[in-house]
């Protein structure tokens, strides 16, 4: 004999109901907790264009605490017409968690999910024109290597893993290190054949020749952003870094005739007492000495570097412009946290 429905489970259905067909319908959602995707889903199930009309969808999970995957695959199962995904949730995710999913307009993706997650999804989108990727995982040979992504213009990913994903009409790229035997050079030796107008670029203080490789591959860049990471296998830290030589860091940015922008995060301090931060950043862009060549397109520089200031245990960030004199004037200066964005 049929179950029969009581009041109490029709009005709740009832009330679910009416409060999907009442609900704001929204182009972009943001998904942060298990319950904000278990009540998705349920409004979703009652009224299909809550889902269906999604375009932007960012699910951004705590890392370290479990979640339900089956709830985050019945949320992508209702949001079908997605352009950009964004899918942060914790790193031992079942590497089937995007098996079987199709987004026929979806053209930007950003994970953290581990590469060998994501190859056969990758491969039924080839049509992404940006995507971000974080850690690779634990093999040798990065599974995502030979993948054709022809549409790209947009790549974010570790080093390691570049030079097989690179693929597309590249105008913007990011490469990060997540090893401490990471190397970025090979990175961007395979940007050579591609039309990079912004490069973002991780490397170490022992990356002595990063600049000069930069111009090797990629001369027409339009903005640079150069961001020293922290080589926890370095007991010192040496003050040695390519761009306290003036006269050397400048001429090696005068063979990017086309550098607007440029921006430098580095863990140590770039000024002192005997050299203050107007003359370092005057000597990038302007050289020492009575030869000195101002920069023909050069007009912003923004720069982080260890605070000094008494008491202070952050970095400083400073934003420097030309104006229409040529004079280099910093605009503004305040002291930052470690995990301030820095972005172009």
């Amino acid at each position: 004999m049929p179950m029969q429905s009581t009041p109490t489970r029709s009005g709740a259905r009832a009330s679910l109901s009416l409060s999907a067909f009442t609900a704001p319908i929204r182009r972009d959602i943001n998904l942060t907790s298990c319950r904000a995707l278990e009540d998705f889903v349920s409004l979703g199930r009652y009224n299909t264009n809550i889902g269906r009309v999604v375009e932007d969808l960012r699910i951004i999970l705590p890392l370290n605490e479990g979640y339900p995957a089956h709830v985050v695959r019945n949320v992508l199962r209702l949001t079908p017409n997605i352009e950009c995904l964004v899918l942060e949730v914790p790193t031992d995710s079942p590497v089937t968690l995007l098996n079987g999913l199709n987004f026929p307009s979806l053209r930007v993706f950003f994970t953290n999910l581990p590469h060998r997650a994501l190859v056969a999804f990758l491969t039924t989108h080839s049509s992404l024109t940006s995507l971000a990727l974080r850690a690779c995982g634990r093999g040798a040979i990065c599974p995502l290597a030979g993948l054709e992504l022809s549409h790209l213009v947009d790549l974010q990913c570790p080093s390691r893993c570049f030079v097989g994903i690179t693929r597309g009409p590249l105008a913007t790229a990011t490469v990060n290190l997540t090893r401490l035997t990471s190397i970025a050079n090979f990175a961007i030796q395979s940007l050579s054949a591609s039309r990079i107008h912004t490069l973002t670029v991780d490397c170490f203080s022992s990356d002595y020749d990063i600049l000069s490789r930069v111009v090797a591959a990629v001369p027409n860049l339009r903005k640079l952003k150069i961001n020293e990471k922290h080589h926890p296998q370095r007991r010192h830290n040496h003050a040695r870094r390519p761009w306290n030589d003036l006269r050397g860091w400048h001429q090696a940015l005068m063979q990017l005739r086309s550098l607007e922008e440029l921006m430098l995060r580095t863990l140590i301090p770039v000024c002192g007492p005997s050299r203050s931060e107007s003359r370092v950043i005057n000597g990038w862009a302007r050289g020492v000495g009575q030869h000195a060549v101002t920069h023909p397109s050069l007009f912003y520089i923004a720069l982080i570097q260890k605070d000094m200031t008494p008491g202070s245990t952050g970095q400083l960030l400073s934003h420097w412009f030309k104006d229409h004199m040529g004079i280099w004037k910093r605009v503004s200066a305040a002291s930052i946290g470690p995990t301030h964005s820095f972005t172009l």
